[in-house]
């Protein structure tokens, strides 16, 4: 349940990138502010994740997850019956307030619900709702718009995170707040915090920054054939479900697999620049990019789990306001160069990030302390 919930609120998240053009012109506007839907979205999230959950953390589980996915069906049905682009931005806006709450809590509860199995498998479970929602959110999306048009697509999105809130209030179990109060300044006043953030937003950042430009650094690096990218990027999205799999079952700590992933995904930028001699490899590359990507969507949260254990929402709200930033930092930082310099040089800018994460993680251990 928590899974489609993860998938459903993915969906929801990077919806109008699949339905662009098509909601530019529904509601008469450039398509660079439809992006803003989504850039805006992450933006506002990564400064709300934090106090909206320490405002929550005395809600029982169950009833704060049900309603989080009754907001998500809610507002996404009324986003189908938009005609204005303002109306439709205050819809976002409303949405992103929970969007941070859902994802700070989600591993924590996974982790209840089975606490007699590793906590990566547990979360591992959870977030298998988002590998698969990258591998095929964004076209079962674009499909239902091209079949029965945008709105279409925002109704079963809708309806779909309404079958699950209610089978959420059937379902799951009471689960009563942990934590009844959450003192904002003690947390901020740890190192262990201010390091998940951190190290989070630059592991992400990494990623996005070329993540975000994907398609036109497979079009001018290896100079993959239009019809090919689609099935690319499903390679992309199905190596992804396989790193989440594989992700939850490796017998190593998270710091270790966040380490491995940001390896990982220098080396995948490697490849994708061999690619320009050698095509074929860009498929070597989709599948090594999205079994890194996997990691880096699971391996951040269980790490702060990790360093603050009697803190796990608290730490994964953290972490998701370091991942939202990520995600605007590296798309600004991506289309930046891109723009300036070139397809290369944005694979370099990624790869240098992710030797300054990989630095910022070796350093943890001098800064961070695990919280009590």
């Amino acid at each position: 349940m928590l899974s489609v919930g993860a998938f459903i609120w993915l969906v929801t998240e990077i919806m109008p990138i699949g339905l662009l053009t098509d909601i530019a012109q529904g509601l008469q506007v450039s398509p660079a502010r439809v992006g803003l839907l989504v850039t805006g979205y992450a933006w506002l999230v990564a400064f709300t994740a934090i106090p909206m959950t320490l405002l929550t953390s005395g809600v029982d589980r169950r009833t704060l997850v049900a309603s989080l996915l009754l907001l998500a069906g809610s507002v996404d049905v009324a986003c189908a019956f938009v005609t204005n682009y303002a109306v439709m931005a205050v819809l976002r806006i409303v949405l992103a307030f929970g969007h941070g709450i859902f994802w700070s809590v989600i591993a924590g509860v996974a982790v209840r619900l089975a606490p007699d199995i590793p906590v990566a498998r547990a979360t591992g479970w959870a977030f298998t709702g988002v590998a698969v929602g990258f591998a095929g959110g964004i076209p079962l999306v674009s499909a239902i718009g091209q079949w029965l048009g945008w709105r279409a697509a925002f109704v079963a999105c809708g309806v779909g995170a309404l079958v699950v809130f209610a089978a959420a209030l059937v379902l799951l179990p009471p689960m009563p707040a942990q934590r009844r109060h959450m003192n904002i300044k003690h947390l901020l006043g740890q190192p262990v915090f201010g390091y998940i953030a951190v190290l989070t937003m630059l592991v992400i950042t990494a990623h996005f920054t070329a993540y975000t430009y994907v398609i036109p650094l497979l079009q001018t690096i290896p100079h993959s054939a239009e019809q090919l990218i689609p099935v690319l990027l499903l390679v992309y999205g199905v190596a992804g479900i396989g790193g989440n799999w594989v992700g939850a079952r490796l017998p190593c700590s998270a710091g270790r697999l966040i380490g491995v992933a940001t390896a990982a995904l220098v080396a995948s930028h490697g490849i994708m620049v061999a690619a320009g001699w050698l095509p074929g490899l860009v498929w070597v590359d989709m599948v090594v990019w999205g079994i890194v990507s996997a990691l880096m969507n699971m391996a951040p949260q269980n790490y702060a789990m990790e360093l603050a254990p009697h803190e796990r929402e608290a730490a994964c709200s953290f972490s998701v306001t370091g991942f939202n930033a990520g995600i605007g930092a590296g798309a600004l930082c991506g289309g930046v160069v891109l723009g300036s310099s070139g397809p290369y040089a944005v694979l370099a800018w990624s790869a240098g990030i992710a030797v300054l994460a990989l630095l910022v993680l070796g350093a943890g251990r001098f800064v961070a302390r695990p919280a009590r």
